[in-house]
């Protein structure tokens, strides 16, 4: 065998095991779990927030909890003038603040903290930076409540609006004995609720996901996305 023949079959074998070691490299999924971001009090602040709330149910099949939006509450909404209700006797904004600014916090620290860790070029990342008003959500074990295999970001227009999401911040406040999982179907990841253990990832199509049905306990999360500025 000529001497360039072998070296074309050497560079062949060569390109070969290239391939299959870059099929076996384990890929970046960009899921982070961060524990104890926050303490029980302030966790316990918020569920009692959502329990003194007039709540709204979501009830598809696909998707059962039930839903308090802190940034459409009724002394909120006051300034649109509708009628205000007082939370415990006392008013919303100061409860709502604190709770609001705490969250901000906890998601512009661990921006920057998923970005170092997932290796993110800051030319990579959006330069101009919006967010999606904060969801309190509740699921029980009664053997309904669920979040069925989704992703985050499906319609584009005024009223459907996921599409300006780009990354995905859910809250656990309350430890769940069993079940109640997010599942990462692609990654085979499951993140089971704890207090104060914040999670993060993408909200696309390279993300399904779900909200596996609480068997024993209670799941509350609070929850939010970074959108694409304008």
């Amino acid at each position: 065998m000529r001497l360039s023949a072998i070296q074309t079959e050497q560079k062949k074998i060569e390109g070969e095991i290239k391939e299959s070691i870059a099929r076996r490299r384990p890929s970046e999924n960009c899921v982070r779990i961060y524990d104890d971001v926050v303490d029980k009090e302030w966790c316990n602040k918020v569920i009692e927030l959502f329990e003194n709330s007039k709540t709204e149910r979501f009830n598809t099949g696909h998707k059962e909890y039930n839903e308090l939006d802190i940034d459409n509450l009724p002394e909120v909404r006051g300034e649109m003038g509708l009628p205000k209700i007082d939370y415990l006797g006392k008013s919303y904004i100061p409860v709502v603040k604190d709770i609001k600014e705490k969250f901000v916090q906890i998601m512009r620290t661990h921006m920057d903290k998923y970005m170092k860790d997932v290796n993110i070029d800051k030319l990579h990342f959006p330069p101009l930076i919006d967010m999606e008003n904060i969801r309190i959500k509740k699921y029980t074990d009664n053997g309904k409540d669920q979040f069925g295999e989704h992703v985050d970001v499906l319609k584009g227009s005024k009223r459907y609006f996921s599409s300006k999401r780009f990354l995905v911040f859910i809250l656990y406040l309350s430890d769940v004995e069993e079940g109640g999982e997010t599942t990462m179907l692609r990654y085979n990841i499951k993140c089971k609720p704890k207090v104060g253990r914040l999670l993060m990832f993408p909200p696309f199509w390279t993300h399904p996901h779900k909200g596996e049905k609480v068997i024993k306990g209670t799941k509350y999360i609070i929850m939010s996305y970074l959108h694409y500025g304008d």
